[in-house]
């Protein structure tokens, strides 16, 4: 979800986005886009390195990796004060969190808001919940939650259980789609491998309201189903984040 999202704002919407492995001890990012590795957040959080040292470009994002040898040397509580440095150079900082306590309170410290990414089973859910209550203890500012590989909506708890159960709004409904398997497999973003996907144009939904832009463009054929269904709830959610993230910047 981090990775998609940054390469929607960069790709689709222009924007200049670093995209940051805050998974300290099971990051995966760099392995996602077959980034070779000299240098790594964790060199930066030793003290090695500067943190440019650690930025690779790929399919138009900026990426700061992390290894996948988490030492005890590595002090995790400088993340914040390493990345303030950079705020002013990008239109947005993605970072991917663990939801480990000891590692998701310095990725909380760092962010301005914080998005909940859990699967519609109440298992994953109830542990996603978790993470949002220790990030609430911790003063962090939690926008909503975002619902991803949805495979069997008869099976799997909707829209409305979900925002009932976690007292937070629902933003976007990602779908599990074996493209993404395919382009995981490639090496490549989904977004660039296959940008008419139905996870591809939900997550330019999402990413188009936190530029505060307003909604994408859709097809004539979704525009009638909607006028003969209803109007999704993440979509009204979409509408009023945009709108108060318009009004923050101004």
């Amino acid at each position: 979800m981090a990775l998609e999202t940054a390469s929607a704002l960069a790709n689709d919407f222009g924007k200049k986005v670093l995209l940051v492995d805050g998974n300290f001890s099971a990051p995966n990012i760099g392995l996602y886009l077959d980034l070779v590795n000299d240098v790594t957040l964790h060199d930066v959080l030793k003290g090695e390195e500067g943190l440019h040292s650690a930025i690779y470009e790929s399919y138009g994002i900026d990426v700061v990796p992390a290894s996948l040898e988490f030492r005890d040397d590595v002090d995790i509580y400088k993340f914040k004060k390493v990345l303030d440095k950079y705020k002013s150079r990008y239109d947005f900082i993605i970072i991917d969190s663990s939801p480990h306590h000891s590692e998701m309170i310095p990725v909380m410290a760092a962010a301005d808001k914080i998005f909940v990414v859990t699967t519609p089973d109440r298992v994953t859910l109830s542990t996603s919940l978790r993470a949002a209550h220790i990030a609430k203890k911790n003063n962090a500012n939690i926008e909503g939650i975002i619902i991803n590989r949805i495979r069997d909506p008869r099976h799997e708890m909707d829209i409305l259980e979900v925002e009932k159960i976690s007292e937070l709004p629902v933003f976007a409904k990602i779908k599990d789609h074996k493209k993404l398997g395919e382009a995981y497999f490639k090496k490549v973003p989904l977004n660039v491998y296959d940008g008419l996907n139905d996870i591809s144009k939900e997550i330019k939904r999402f990413s188009a309201a936190l530029c505060g832009l307003g909604p994408v463009k859709e097809s004539f054929f979704r525009k009638l189903f909607k006028l003969n269904n209803f109007i999704g709830r993440e979509s009204v959610n979409r509408e009023l984040m945009r709108q108060r993230f318009y009004t923050e910047q101004l």
